[in-house]
């Protein structure tokens, strides 16, 4: 497209408060003269004149300056009180430092008015399609040269701060994010105004599309701060969160490095737990309120963009309407996870019992059940996402030549640097780019040594202009070599597109993205990679044996994580709909860790702790499920590409480095990912001709959905291999075992057979008095009994799985020491010294208030106090009782002496004498009648 001529003329008078300017535009473009005049007029009597040529070649400062005043004069809508008056002359418009600044300013009025302008030159004709294409296009262009310089501004700011934790740089990072916000929120809704239909060029019609969708601006000004501070704070949190030492709490560790390297390589079950529940209760708890705001202000951002909810929001990244044949739905991607996640189960589950069978011999009986679940701070990492490190444990035929390279870096002298160049080297080998020298200049792969806090959490970065970054405290390990191979796959994709517009750059399924740099990774790990970088003996022979334990080091790293990632992802989606309210947020994570992942906490959580946000992915606002779908993307893609390098043989000795077939192959699959990246918005313009994602899956492995076959034929030969040697064991899991079981005491409370109609409602606040009787009861015990003096609060009486029917466990840890659990014999010789009185607090008795297992207690039964009432009653019965008695004993008396007339009167008058009398009986029914006697 031709670039616009300018010839500008501006007369300004006065200062800022008085002035008068007279404006006059001329702009030629594309042979098309327009001609606008403009006049305000205000009290003033200074002069200054700034002209450009038609052909201008100075900075896009100036252009700038000229676009938006042009704008301004178009519009004639702008409030002049809000602007300085320009008093600038054509030497000073050269130097440019004073444009620069009013650019600042005019940044966000300059994208409104230029559209007003292209609307406006729109009404001068007859509007046709070609008519609006072009303003699309010029409005875009100017977009685009813009939207590449704020952005970049932006990514730098951020990549400031995450590579200097400081208020300053915070602070700078939030004010270049508004500014891009209301840059592009402006841009947004300026391109709301143009009609899609009527835009003619599919790449403009789809930029357009994608502009009109506005995200997270749609909330009010304040609520879109509030959800900026939240983002930030949870991010601050994550990267400065230490964890510091019971007996001295001076001697503190940050994540990384210090808590990691506990979590990678200790066998110290205690030490383990520390660093795992201190990281939970620093971090964790401290996200929580975060959190439940995040929570509430993106489903708003979701519902808002016609979603139901922020799961919701994030799974219309794989959603495709047309053609009939590929279409894809958000409730289809669930669907397919749950079979997906079927297919890899039983893979899993002998995996699962191989490694709780090897952390039994480690750990003993104890702390190991051979049919639960496996303790969460036990499997390698902080999180239990990736069990490799598990490896050294777990090692099938430890007597071969050890695959885990980390020994052999660490002798060759590997560092950082030389970790990355054999990553380059392995993607320039297949036909792929080189690393900028700018790379290599700015981006930070080791942990800085001048005490900067970062986020070491590793990530590539594309900031725009051509800078390539990656952000990584590399360490000299295996896992860390692979980790470079991922990351440096992102950036190879990202160059692969950077001459795109600015809006056809990102990813489109987020899972391809993640897979390209993964499937990197599984060539890179395989001996034969290994033997020609020098990290295996040339000697290393790859036989059975050696492939198991390969096999099964891939396992703990990939078939590991994916119950994980699914676990995760499905929680997330529910709290997002509702179906897991805030008040069961820790009840629920740990049900569905036990069910879905096999793993249990090995302390008890309460509400107070928010355990998935401990994760960087979750506290940093990213979609998790990616790295599922990858996974499964990763192996179809895998047995693509290892077909073009014309493998044969097993797909997990496929290398595909030094391979351009496999190269060519894969920079297929990346233009397919683009493909889709184009028409996964053209097909919601409802385009007959546009092609969704799941056609571009079948051009690049044949397979239409998600598919887990390939990553089963990967890992065959180690199922069978697991399936032989877990016989005889309980493969699976039962979900009634943790840690400390054996040290928790049911409690069931009997309110209604108690107390009838008097019975109150047990709630939070009944709870409180309850943890507070056993604190009581635990001091009270420490001090008469064990002669220690321990300070028992509320908050070391944990209370778990509590039913309707008011029934639960309670554990008990030492002060201010989760870790540290009261054995349960002590918790119940203290509640039986305390039964009373916790008997009294609640009008109970051993038998309604039931601690199960604890002998009857030593004190005397509870006995309800006698009210007024009751006492007035029992003498009224009383009384009624007495008079009862005398009205009987009357009665009987006269009887016997009407008897004794009736006989002497018959004898005297020679009658036959009643046989019954005799034996002090009467046969009432020949008894003449008499009067009834008084009833009673």
């Amino acid at each position: 497209m031709e670039s616009p001529s300018f010839i500008a003329q501006l007369n300004m008078s006065g200062e800022a408060e008085n002035c008068s300017n007279r404006a006059r535009v001329q702009m030629n473009f594309g042979g098309q003269l327009f001609q606008q005049m403009s006049d305000s007029s205000y009290p003033g009597d200074r002069t200054g004149t700034i002209s450009f040529p038609d052909q201008h070649d100075g900075p896009p400062q100036e252009m700038l300056l000229i676009q938006a005043w042009m704008a301004i004069t178009i519009s004639g809508y702008i409030n002049h009180s809000q602007w300085p008056c320009l008093k600038a002359d054509e030497a000073e418009a050269n130097r440019g430092s004073y444009l620069r600044k009013l650019s600042e300013e005019v940044l966000i009025l300059n994208m409104n008015m230029l559209l007003h302008f292209w609307l406006l030159c729109g009404l001068s004709a007859a509007v046709t399609p070609q008519d609006v294409t072009q303003q699309a296009q010029m409005f875009l262009e100017e977009f685009n040269r813009r939207a590449e310089n704020i952005s970049y501004e932006n990514s730098i700011a951020s990549w400031n701060y995450n590579t200097n934790i400081t208020e300053e740089n915070a602070n700078k990072m939030s004010e270049a994010d508004a500014r891009w916000s209301a840059f592009y929120e402006e841009a947004s809704r300026n391109a709301s105004t143009f009609q899609v239909d009527s835009i003619a060029d599919d790449p403009t019609k789809l930029q357009i599309q994608i502009l009109q969708e506005r995200g997270s601006s749609v909330l009010s000004p304040e609520k879109y701060n509030r959800l900026g501070t939240v983002l930030n704070k949870m991010s601050t949190i994550y990267s400065t969160g230490t964890v510091c030492k019971i007996n001295n709490p001076s001697e503190c560790l940050v994540l990384e490095p210090g808590l990691d390297a506990i979590m990678s390589g200790s066998t110290d079950y205690y030490e383990r737990l520390w660093a795992w529940e201190g990281w939970r209760a620093d971090v964790g708890r401290m996200m929580r309120p975060l959190y439940e705001e995040y929570v509430e202000l993106e489903n708003e951002v979701a519902r808002l963009n016609g979603y139901s909810d922020y799961g919701d929001y994030w799974r219309a990244n794989y959603e495709a309407k047309s053609p009939e044949n590929y279409k894809y739905s958000r409730d289809q991607l669930i669907k397919d996870v749950e079979k997906t996640f079927e297919q890899i189960k039983p893979l899993y589950e002998q995996l699962h019992a191989y490694v709780r069978h090897r952390l039994g011999q480690v750990y003993g009986p104890k702390l190991i059940s051979s049919t639960g679940g496996l303790p969460a701070h036990l499997l390698g990492d902080m999180w239990g996402r990736f069990w490799t490190n598990l490896y050294a444990l777990t090692v099938p035929y430890p007597a071969k030549p050890n695959i885990d390279v980390t020994s052999a870096m660490v002798e060759k002298k590997w560092d950082a640097i030389k970790i990355f160049k054999s990553a380059e080297a392995f993607f320039v080998s297949i036909g792929l780019n080189k690393m900028t020298d700018g790379f290599w200049e700015n981006s930070m792969l080791t942990e800085p040594t001048d005490n900067r806090k970062v986020v070491c959490h590793p990530t590539a970065w594309d900031l725009g202009k051509n800078d390539y970054r990656i952000k990584m405290c590399t360490k000299v390990t295996m896992d860390d070599f692979l980790a470079a191979h991922h990351e440096m796959g992102h950036i190879e994709y990202d160059m692969a597109y950077a001459g795109q517009p600015y809006l056809l750059r990102s990813g489109a399924n987020e899972g391809f993205h993640e897979a390209v740099g993964e499937i990197m990774a599984l060539s890179a790990a395989t001996p034969q990679h290994l033997k020609s970088l020098d990290l295996l003996e040339p000697t290393f022979q790859d036989d059975g044996e050696t492939e198991i334990n390969f096999l099964l080091k891939q396992a703990l790293t990939i078939v590991g994580t994916m119950p994980f990632t699914y676990m995760l992802e499905k929680w997330r989606w529910m709290v997002f709909r509702g179906e897991i309210t805030q008040q069961e947020w820790t009840k629920r994570w740990w049900e569905m860790k036990r069910a879905i992942v096999g793993v249990v906490e090995p302390v008890p959580h309460d509400e107070t702790y928010c355990d998935a946000a401990t994760l960087f992915h979750v506290a940093s606002d990213y979609s998790f499920i990616r790295y599922y779908t990858r996974t499964i993307y990763q192996f179809q893609f895998q047995e693509a590409l290892c077909k073009a390098a014309n493998h044969t043989g097993p797909l997990h000795k496929c290398d595909i480095s030094n391979s351009t077939e496999a190269g060519q192959k894969l920079r297929w699959t990346m233009a397919i990912i683009y493909y889709f990246l184009f028409h996964i918005y053209r097909q919601m313009l409802e385009l007959g001709k546009s092609k969704p994602w799941t056609r571009a899956l079948e051009s690049v492995t044949g397979e239409k959905y998600m598919n887990a076959a390939p990553l089963l034929h990967y890992f065959e030969p180690l199922y069978e291999w697991l399936k032989r040697n877990n016989s005889g064991r309980f493969v699976g899991w039962k979900t009634d075992w943790t840690p400390y079981s054996s040290d928790a005491i049911k409690v069931r409370i009997s309110l209604k057979s108690a107390l009838g109609d008097q019975a109150y409602e047990w709630d939070e606040s009944e709870l409180f008095l309850f943890k507070s009787s056993v604190a009581y009861a635990m001091r009270k015990y420490f001090a008469e009994v064990k002669k220690q003096k321990a300070a028992f609060d509320i908050t070391d009486i944990h209370v778990g799985e509590e039913t309707q029917r008011v029934s639960f466990y309670i554990t008990v840890s030492m002060p201010g020491n989760i870790t540290d659990i009261v054995p349960k014999a002590d918790v119940e010789n203290a509640i039986r010294m305390s039964r009373g009185r916790m008997n009294e607090a609640f009008r109970l008795d051993d038998s309604t208030l039931e601690f199960v297992g604890i002998l009857p207690t030593l004190a005397a039964p509870y006995e309800p106090p006698v009210t007024i009432w009751l006492i007035v009653f029992g003498v009224v019965i009383s009384l009624v009782v007495i008079g009862i008695i005398a009205l009987i004993i009357t009665g009987q008396r006269d009887r016997k002496k009407r008897a004794r007339e009736s006989r002497g009167a018959a004898g005297s008058n020679c009658e036959e004498v009643n046989p019954y009398g005799e034996e002090g009986r009467s046969n009432l029914g020949f008894e003449p009648a008499e009067d009834t006697q008084t009833s009673f």
